[in-house]
C-alpha cells in the first residue's frame, strides 16, 4: 500500500511538472562523451517538459581543446549557459551532483610514441648529414583517437627555417581522413667541418696551409668548409686567429703581374708550322691572359699592337678580333 502511494506521487509529480512548462535536470558526478563540443543533453538526465527538453538538449556547454582534457561544470556554469539560450530560470530545478566531470571516450596515444615517430622521421630525413637531434622543444601531450577505428601517422617535415629547429608534422588520420594534426619542433646541431685561423690573415692575403687549421663543431645550420675552399684563396678582410673562416671572406687571389708598363717584351707567334718572334716594349701592365698594348718600331714607322699576355711572360700577337 505504501508502495503504490509513492508510486502515484511520483506519477502525479511528473504529470505535474509536464503541465506546468518546468523541466528537472539530473547531474551525475562524471560522465564520458563522444564529440568535442559538450551538449546538457549528454550530462544530463532530463524529465518534465517535452517541449523544454527539446529546447536545452542542444544548448553547449563547453569544447575539449587538448586530448585527455577533463571539464568540469558547476551549477552556476549550467545556469549561464541555459540563460545564454534564452531559458528562463524558474523553469528549470538542478537536481544531483553540485557539479560535473566531464571526459572525452576514445583511445589515447600516449604523447612519447608521437614524439619517437617524430623523431625516426627527422632522422631518416637528415640522414645524409651529421646531426644531433637534442629533443623536442614542447612534447606533446597525447591525443585522442575515435573508439574502434585504426589509426595511422604519417608524418611530412614542416616549412620552418628557423636556425637550429626543424619542425615535424604529424597527420593523425582514421578511416582516411585526417582528426588531428600535431606539430612537434626538435632542437638540432649539425657537426660541421670548419676551417681555423692559425694565425692572423691580413687583407688581400693568400691563404697558405700553414696558416690554418681544420676543426669539427656543433652548429645551428650546416656550415661544412672543406681545407681546398680555403687554401690558395685571398682574404677579403682581416681574419683574426682562432676565427672560424667563412667562405664570403674569400676572393680567388690577384694574379700576378707578369709584364709592366715600359717592358720590353717578346712577341711570339707559334702557327705549329713556324714560329715568328719580334720585339716590342708594353704600354700597358698585364696578367696572365689579359690584352695590353705593345709598341713596335720608332719613329716614323712606330706602330701599336694588340697582344695577350702568355704565361710565360711572352705576348701573342691578335690581329683584327681579340683572340679568345
Amino acid at each position: 500500500m505504501k508502495l503504490w502511494a509513492i508510486l502515484s506521487c511520483a506519477l502525479f509529480w511528473t504529470a505535474a511538472q509536464q503541465n506546468s512548462g518546468q523541466l528537472e535536470i539530473y547531474l551525475p558526478r562524471t560522465v564520458q562523451i563522444e564529440g568535442e563540443v559538450i551538449e546538457l543533453g549528454q550530462i544530463g538526465l532530463l524529465q518534465g517538459s517535452e517541449e523544454m527538453a527539446a529546447a536545452v538538449r542542444g544548448i553547449q556547454l563547453g569544447r575539449f581543446s587538448m586530448p585527455g582534457q577533463q571539464i568540469i561544470l558547476d551549477r552556476q556554469t549550467l545556469q549561464s549557459c541555459l540563460a545564454g539560450g534564452g531559458i528562463s530560470p524558474e523553469k528549470i530545478r538542478l537536481m544531483g551532483a553540485e557539479q560535473v566531470a566531464v571526459t572525452r571516450t576514445g583511445q589515447k596515444m600516449d604523447g612519447l610514441a608521437l614524439v619517437e615517430a617524430a623523431q625516426t622521421f627527422l632522422q631518416s630525413q637528415l640522414a645524409a648529414q651529421e646531426v644531433v637531434i637534442v629533443g623536442p622543444v614542447s612534447p606533446p601531450s597525447g591525443c585522442l583517437l575515435k573508439p574502434d577505428q585504426a589509426a595511422e601517422v604519417v608524418p611530412v617535415l614542416g616549412t620552418d627555417r628557423t636556425p637550429g629547429r626543424r619542425t615535424v608534422v604529424l597527420s593523425i588520420r582514421q578511416e582516411g581522413k585526417e582528426t588531428e594534426r600535431i606539430l612537434i619542433p626538435f632542437e638540432v646541431r649539425f657537426r660541421s667541418r670548419q676551417v681555423i685561423a692559425a694565425t692572423d690573415i691580413a687583407v688581400g692575403q693568400v691563404i697558405s696551409p700553414q696558416a690554418v687549421r681544420l676543426e669539427t663543431a656543433e652548429t645551428p645550420e650546416p656550415q661544412s668548409v672543406e681545407l681546398s675552399d680555403v687554401v690558395g684563396a685571398a682574404a677579403r678582410r682581416a681574419i683574426s686567429a682562432g676565427t672560424a673562416i667563412r667562405p664570403q671572406w674569400l676572393q680567388p687571389p690577384t694574379p700576378p703581374v707578369l709584364i709592366q708598363r715600359r717592358q720590353k717584351v717578346v712577341l711570339k707567334l707559334d702557327t705549329g708550322l713556324m714560329l715568328i718572334t719580334a720585339s716590342g716594349e708594353a704600354l700597358d701592365e698585364g696578367t696572365e691572359g689579359q690584352v695590353i698594348r705593345i709598341k713596335r718600331g720608332q719613329r716614323p714607322d712606330e706602330r701599336i699592337v694588340l697582344g695577350k699576355v702568355m704565361p710565360d711572360g711572352t705576348v701573342r700577337p691578335l690581329y683584327g678580333k681579340a683572340d679568345q
